[in-house]
């Protein structure tokens, strides 16, 4: 009789299983087909995320763990967490969907999508739900020293005045290097020439670069960064600097070649400098799997819209931060998720 009721409850359980999976329920653990997983928690869904940011410490890393605290705090039961990498990974790891989201400069995006150096091809696509901001303005510092003594004023007067000029540019295949190769080249002049009049070019990442020009071995050097910026700031407190203005020609040519539009460096951005300065913004954007649930990044991107002044807060640069600078992703492709929620908020049109 007890054998006969143990079956009884087998069969009971089986059944109840059948049945289940006919009316569409998903067994315990299933994902969804994003790498952003759900799990289905007491307050609804919440997700499970990976950021591929920067190095540790640096300002992409505080830009993470920032956006971490507020999905955390904002979508209850979520878990965030972060990794290390760079634009160009991180482009291509969220587009190939190893990765839930990263962090990408638009040129980075742009170099992706033209199938640029370092990419080894061309990306069809790249998904974003935002931009973080679209401020950091390309700067070339050259020594006062050396501007004065051969009277050069903009990038085009190096050209004209052929010195023997010593320039880092950042690493091979790093795409600082490319925005630097081709203002110079906008401007009429390569490395090649440089090398000719009696310089040098330097392939040496910004920091060991502005150290150069502290030991008088470099007179200029180009990045993309906040003004004022702490690395130059520090480098005034032993050396004279000027900023050399990006022409007009030159802004184009950065525009039509990695998605970089044209810019200011406010007037006193730096205590030397007393006008605005012509420059081009590098923006940092927030690409993602394109595999990623409408719903999931309509919520993502809802969450960070609605705490925009815990972003601003984070860095004086994100101050000013605004929802429509968020909904810009330019070059990448607006995530329909992230464009229903900008649309339904008023933000896009």
């Amino acid at each position: 009789m007890k054998r006969k009721s143990f079956l009884s409850l087998i069969l009971l359980v089986i059944t109840t299983s059948m049945l289940l999976t006919a009316c569409g329920e998903k067994a315990p653990g299933n994902q969804s087909s994003s790498s952003a997983s759900v799990a289905n928690g007491k307050d609804g869904n919440v997700l499970n995320v990976t950021l591929g940011g920067a190095s540790p410490g640096g300002f992409w890393s505080l830009i993470g763990e920032g956006i971490g605290n507020i999905m955390r705090k904002s979508i209850p039961g979520s878990q965030f967490s972060y990794e290390t990498g760079n634009g160009v990974s991180n482009t291509i790891n969220t587009a190939s969907g190893k990765l839930t989201m990263g962090l990408a400069h638009n040129f980075e995006i742009k170099a992706g999508l033209e199938g640029m150096e370092p990419y080894k091809e061309k990306m069809p696509k790249v998904t974003a739900i935002a931009t973080m901001y679209n401020n950091a303005a390309q700067q070339f510092i050259m020594t006062k020293e050396f501007a004065d003594k051969y009277g050069i004023k903009g990038l085009e007067d190096i050209k004209k005045k052929k010195p023997p000029i010593k320039v880092a540019v950042n690493q091979r295949g790093n795409l600082t290097e490319a925005i630097n190769r081709i203002s110079f080249e906008a401007n009429g002049f390569t490395y090649k020439d440089i090398k000719k009049w009696g310089g040098e070019v330097y392939y040496e990442p910004y920091k060991p670069a502005a150290d150069m020009m502290k030991d008088n071995k470099v007179d200029l050097f180009g990045v993309p960064v906040f003004a004022p910026d702490g690395k130059i700031l520090e480098l005034l407190t032993s050396k004279e600097l000027v900023i050399l203005p990006i022409n007009e020609e030159a802004q184009k040519e950065l525009e039509k070649e990695l998605g970089i539009p044209a810019g200011v460096i406010p007037a006193n951005s730096y205590e030397f400098q007393k006008e605005d300065i012509a420059t081009s913004y590098a923006s940092c954007i927030i690409t993602v799997d394109p595999n990623m649930s409408e719903d999931e990044a309509y919520t993502i991107t809802k969450t960070l819209v609605e705490n925009i002044k815990k972003i601003q807060a984070l860095h004086k640069n994100l101050e000013v931060l605004t929802p429509e600078i968020m909904s810009d992703v330019e070059p990448a492709m607006l995530h329909p998720g992230a464009e229903k929620y900008y649309k339904e908020a008023g933000i896009l049109k």
